[in-house]
Parts: C-alpha cells; sequence; structure tokens
C-alpha cells in the first residue's frame, strides 16, 4: 500500500495536467471533456485504491458539506441527469436543487450539519444518485470509521471537536487532480473556475446553450457566482 510520505504531488499534477490537455487539444467537446474528467479521477484513484475505507452506499453523513465543482463536472452531472431521469422527476429535482441552493448559499458548513442541508442528489435512500460521476471533492472525502462521521455530523451543538479519522494520501491526490483538471482547461483557453456544485448543475441543467458557450471558451454569466 503506497505511503503519503513516497508519493510525487509535483509529478502526479504534470502528468495529469498533460493528460487533461492531450484529450481537450483541438476542439473540445463534451465527450473529451468527460474524459478528460474521467482521466483525473482515475489518475487519483489508481494513487489509493488498495486503501481502507469506511464509506459505504447509503452513508450520507458527510453530504451536507458544500462541495465546489469544475464546470466540466457540473455539466457532465447534468448531462446524466437529463438522459437518465424521467421528465417530471427532473423537474422536481430542479426545483430541490435550486430550493437547496437558496437556503444555503450564505451557510458555512457547521451551520449545513446544524440544520440537516442534506445533499438534493442524494436518493431515497441515503444514496448518491450520481455515483458514477460524483465530482473530485467528493471523492476525496472519506472515513476510516463509520461512528465517527455519525457523531462528528449529529445536528448538534457542542464546544467539543468533532473529528474524523480520514484518509490524507486519497485527500491529496483528488485536490490534486482538481488543480491539475482546471489548469489543463486553462492551458487550452477554457473557463477553470470552480462553482458551488447545486449551482453549476442547475445552470447547465437549464441553459442547455452553457455547453457551447463554455466549450467554444466563453465565460459562464458571473451571476452564477453572486
Amino acid at each position: 500500500m503506497r505511503d503519503i510520505d513516497c508519493w510525487h504531488e509535483e509529478e502526479f499534477r504534470r502528468l495529469v495536467t498533460e493528460k487533461v490537455v492531450r484529450l481537450l487539444d483541438g476542439t473540445p467537446t463534451e465527450a473529451s471533456l468527460a474524459a478528460a474528467v474521467s482521466c483525473c479521477a482515475e489518475g487519483a484513484e489508481a494513487i489509493c485504491s488498495d486503501r481502507p475505507m469506511a464509506c459505504t452506499a447509503g452513508c450520507p453523513y458527510c453530504c451536507v458539506l458544500n462541495v465546489a465543482v469544475l464546470l466540466p463536472e457540473a455539466m457532465r452531472i447534468a448531462q446524466r441527469l437529463a438522459e437518465q431521469t424521467a421528465p417530471r422527476e427532473l423537474d422536481e429535482l430542479r426545483k430541490r436543487l435550486a430550493q437547496h441552493r437558496s437556503w444555503t448559499r450564505w451557510m458555512d458548513d457547521e451551520e449545513r450539519i446544524l440544520k440537516r442541508m442534506s445533499c438534493p442528489l442524494l436518493d431515497q435512500y441515503g444514496a448518491c444518485s450520481v455515483h458514477p460521476v460524483r465530482p473530485l471533492a467528493c471523492r476525496a472525502i472519506t472515513s476510516l470509521d463509520s461512528e465517527s462521521c455519525r457523531e462528528a455530523f449529529a445536528p448538534v451543538v457542542s464546544d467539543e471537536d468533532r473529528l474524523v479519522p480520514t484518509d490524507l494520501l486519497r485527500k491529496a491526490a483528488y485536490d490534486a487532480a482538481f488543480t491539475s483538471l482546471a489548469a489543463g482547461l486553462l492551458s487550452c483557453g477554457l473557463d477553470d473556475r470552480s462553482i458551488e456544485l447545486g449551482t453549476g448543475v442547475i445552470a447547465f441543467l437549464e441553459h442547455p446553450e452553457y455547453r457551447e458557450l463554455f466549450l467554444g471558451g466563453g465565460k459562464l454569466p458571473e451571476d452564477l457566482w453572486r
């Protein structure tokens, strides 16, 4: 099992960024963007695939935290939802996403925990409905003890530190994958800004034209970041 002290982060960033640039060389498409995101996720997972974790399906304790995504991640999630969700269900999901965004817009993570502001992308069983294309930031968060998670994310006010043992190598690998994707986008003349998960997904669901705008090197409206 790889140790964090034996991992060469700068070399990883360089190699993954180069792969992203090669995939997006020329005229980027939705398919090449999806491949670039997958490349980053697979690169990080290769670093830590054999490492233990307590996280399992239906374990939604940490799914109240704020999640930042890069625009290709939001686009990919929106596309999957549009393709695999019935129109009526998709309309309800858009409403939940918009409501969640409105309620949590200025909340920090502690307030989100206290108010149980669970991610709208969780299904009725508490599992991630977009798990195969979940954000890099979500993949980075893993626990080594589920009971610690349950206690840390309990909606109670406490002065005591509530810590969760986590895999620091996994966190570092996926953080590096995130920044590598951003660097690759920037090198290819694409918008490398991050955005709140729900805001980004809603944007691409409600405005399909944003896909072409992004692919063409344009900037999405600044109002999305306000």
